[in-house]
Parts: structure tokens; sequence; C-alpha cells
């Protein structure tokens, strides 16, 4: 009985080992906070796909990132998320000071596969999208205008969203929302007959302060950019989190390069999306855009993107972010005007939020 034991113990431990040489990998986190397990290069699509098969130049950013990935095993691994459920990135709320992109606080990629053409974005995507909410004479509802948080504790958005010819006749700014994906539903599910993913609950919020830019300019809409603080801290969650802005040495998107839109306006369809929708658009080139617009005469604080048929940010769209992807995603531009909407040749105006993070920061206060 004894000898039996011992050799189905021993046959169990060799089963255990020769599975855990098969199956087992270590478990780690990348330095996005995403939860991985350590595999080789070539075996992780994801970072293959972004980093490895094309012939662009790496940033100091990007290489720094690859370095930070390397797991500490025996063989050369990294960290690599594919194929592994991230339910908790832990993100830190910060308060009085923008969030950090180096230490990977803000501007967050989706943890949902990546949808390849399309316009919906997944429930995670842009988790920084804030809906402005106002109320009219009449006492109706709506969501009129977007925004971004920027912290847990503000929300950067255009000057016009709060000072604008209706506000002047009564309508009122009553609320911002967060986490929002789908103003139709209760609660916003990947498939809402079988609920087989959900996200948490919006985040509705009342308004504690608006600040208007000082320059800011109703005719010609120079320095079309506020700030909204929140009456409380924003919770960060998978669903809710802010946006990276602009670092000194940011480097701005190149004409004719694209750039996302986000937004739940306007989708050539309907009068609004009850989706949150994306779109990439160009960079306009500066010389075209003057042009276009000479009778409005740009300043350097005022960029052009767009001017694609059918593909374009739209008046319900107005406050919210245009976005470049870098290592986080990084808010460039606010939605601020344009001629119509996705008229072809006809560029959309976006306030430089690289120009006023001076601004910003000399006006949030935890």
């Amino acid at each position: 009985m004894e000898r039996w034991l011992r050799s189905s113990v021993l046959t169990n431990v060799v089963l255990l080992v020769f599975c855990c040489a098969v199956n087992c990998q270590e478990s780690c986190r990348t330095p996005d906070r995403r939860d991985g397990i350590c595999r080789p290069v070539r075996q992780c699509a994801s970072i293959q796909e972004d980093y490895f098969e094309s012939d662009r130049v790496l940033t100091e950013d990007e290489i720094n990132f690859l370095k930070e990935l390397q797991c500490k095993t025996k063989d050369v691994t990294i960290c690599c998320p594919d194929g592994v459920t991230t339910t908790d990135r832990n993100l830190t709320s910060t308060r009085g000071t923008l969030p950090d992109p180096k230490a990977f606080e803000c501007g967050l990629d989706s943890l949902a596969d990546r949808i390849v053409g399309g316009n919906d974005t997944a429930l995670d995507e842009f988790p920084w999208y804030a809906l402005l909410q106002y109320r009219s004479k009449k006492g109706t509802l709506a969501f009129n205008c977007g925004g971004s948080l920027i912290n847990a504790r503000y929300v950067l958005t255009a000057g016009h969203c709060l000072s604008h010819k209706k506000i002047d006749e009564g309508e009122t700014l009553v609320g911002v929302r967060l986490g929002e994906h789908n103003t139709a539903t209760e609660q916003d599910c990947t498939s809402p007959e079988t609920m087989e993913e959900c996200a948490d609950p919006p985040q509705n919020f009342g308004i504690e302060q608006q600040i208007v830019h000082p320059g800011y300019d109703k005719i010609y809409q120079y320095n079309d950019i506020a700030l909204i603080r929140l009456d409380r801290d924003a919770e960060i969650n998978n669903y809710v989190q802010p946006v990276c802005l602009p670092v000194e040495d940011f480097t701005p998107t190149a004409p004719n390069a694209k750039v996302t839109v986000v937004g739940f306006g306007h989708t050539g369809r309907q009068r609004q999306s009850g989706v949150k929708q994306k779109a990439k658009i160009p960079i306009f080139p500066r010389d075209e855009c003057e042009k276009k617009w000479e009778k409005v005469q740009l300043t350097e604080q005022q960029l052009c993107a767009g001017g694609v048929l059918g593909v374009d940010s739209c008046s319900g769209d107005s406050g919210g972010p245009m976005l470049t992807q870098r290592l986080n995603w990084v808010q460039e531009g606010v939605i601020s005007f344009g001629n119509k909407c996705a008229l072809e040749g006809w560029p959309g105006i976006y306030t430089r939020v690289s120009s006023y993070i001076d601004w910003i920061k000399d006006n949030i206060r935890p």
C-alpha cells in the first residue's frame, strides 16, 4: 500500500511538472497596467504588430516602454497582455495636478479587442469622454456638448459650451456624465440580450465651478477653451479615466496624418447618436486651411483637421477631444467650430491644447 501511494504521488508530481513546463507561464503586469504572462516577443502578436512590423523609427518613450516590458525570467521574455483579462487597472486619481503620462496615469488604451473599421467604440474606449447636460428654458434636458476628464475633479471643454447665445437666453448647464457608452440603455453591455460584458454604471455630477478662458472671443472663437470643476471626485475605474494632455516636448501631429475625434453628435443618419462614436480625420495643411477660413484670421492657438466628405466632428460633439495616439492617448485639440458638417475640403477648427497647459495648471486646485 505504501509503495503504491508513493508511486501515485510521484506520478502526479511528474504530470504536474510536465503540465507546468507546457502551460504554466509567469504572470506579470505591463507598464500600462494590463495583466499579462511572460512570453517570447514572437509569441505576442499585439507587441509585434505595434512595434516590430513596420519600418518606422521608435521614439525614446517607446524604447523605454519595451525595456519595461521585459520579464525577469531565465529566458528572454516580455509581459504580453494578449488573451489575458484585466479586471482592474488600479489607477489612482490625481487632484490639483495633471496625471503623469510616463507613469501611465492617463490616456490608457482600451482593454477590449480592437475594432477594425466601424465607428462605434468599445465599452471602455475613450473613458475620459464627458457628456455635458443642459436644461432648456422649457425644462427639456439634453446632452449638447462634450468634454474630457483631465483629472479626478476637472473636465476640459470648449468656451462656447459654457458661454453662448442660448445660455444668455436662459439655457442652463446642469450636469456632467462620465462613463457613458449608450444613452439609450440603462446598463451598457457588449450583448444586451445576454449581458455578456457590462460596464460600470455611468457617473453623474453636479457643477461646482465653470471657468471660461478670459480671452474667449464669441465672434471669432479665439481661446475657445474652458474648465468645469465637478462637485466631487470622479471614481476612477476601467470606464472612467483621465486623458493625457500634451507635455512640454510634445510634437504636434504632422499635416495629413490622422487624428481621432470622439463624440455622440451627428452620424449623418440621425440628429444624434446614442452610442459613443469615433472617427479618424487628417490634420489639414495650415496654409490651405487659412485660405479656406480667410475671413476668420486663424491664430497659432487654433489648428485645422478634417475636410473629408462624410467624416467629421459635428455640433453635438462641440467641446469634445481631438486625440492623437502616442504611447498614451493625448488630447491635442478641443472641438471648436466648422462650416456645417463633413463638407469635402472644409476642415473643422480646433483649439490647440498645448497652447493652454499653463492656463489649465493655474486654474485647477485640489
